[in-house]
Order: C-alpha cells, then sequence, then structure tokens
C-alpha cells in the first residue's frame, strides 16, 4: 500500500471541528492554523479517513511527530485510535485508525467520544 494518495481540497465541516477540539485541548497554539490548512493528500488505502495536511495544495508532504493521541468510538462503538501529527509549525497529518485491528473505519468518531489515549 502507498503511504498516500493525492486529495487536494479544503478541509471538510467535521474535520475543522474534530481538529479544532483536538487543539483546543492539547495544543491551542495552533488553532488559529486551521483555516490555512489544506488537505493535500489522504491515506494510501483509500478508504479511512485520514487527511495529510499542507499550506497550499502544492505543500509538500512533511513527515511529523506524534503530537495528539486520543481514542474515539465509531457509531458501532468500534474503537477508534486518532493521532495528530505536526512539526514545530503546524499539524501535518489527522490520522484514524483501528485499535484492534478488526474494523475498518471509514469514517470519523463522535467528538462526544474523544478521551486521551492512557498507555500502561
Amino acid at each position: 500500500m502507498k503511504y498516500s494518495i493525492p486529495d487536494k481540497r479544503e478541509l471538510t465541516k467535521p474535520e475543522i471541528e474534530l481538529l479544532t477540539y483536538l487543539l483546543e485541548k492539547e495544543k491551542s497554539e495552533w488553532i488559529n492554523l486551521i483555516g490555512n490548512l489544506k488537505v493535500i493528500a489522504r491515506c494510501g488505502c483509500g478508504k479511512c479517513p485520514t487527511v495529510i495536511f499542507g499550506k497550499r495544495f502544492d505543500s509538500e508532504i512533511q513527515k511529523g511527530n506524534l503530537i495528539i493521541d486520543y481514542i474515539g468510538k465509531g457509531k458501532n462503538g468500534e474503537l477508534i485510535g486518532i493521532s495528530v501529527f505536526g512539526t514545530n509549525q503546524m499539524p501535518t497529518e489527522l490520522e484514524f485508525y483501528s485499535i484492534d485491528g478488526e474494523s475498518d473505519i471509514t469514517e470519523l468518531p463522535k467528538i462526544e467520544t474523544l478521551k486521551r489515549a492512557e498507555y500502561k
């Protein structure tokens, strides 16, 4: 599977809402960046809602570090991992994945189900 496939577009309202929620909780200094972010690619699987950000549609994909790590639930109760990766300047990726590896993650988790990932 390729890491990413091109997908040049503006962020959707649900993506903005989810990213706003996460940044308000964990990285408030990035809130003002959301309006300037563009989706420049999506996950190479083509099914999950993972998106990669740039400042412009022609931005190069940047590899970021894990900044925010949350867990949420899908509409059928499946556990969804939510990760925000970024550089020192901006978020670079909003990733979604199946916690148990069994579920196909095809939509964003509900914001009211989100909680910080805790690893023991």
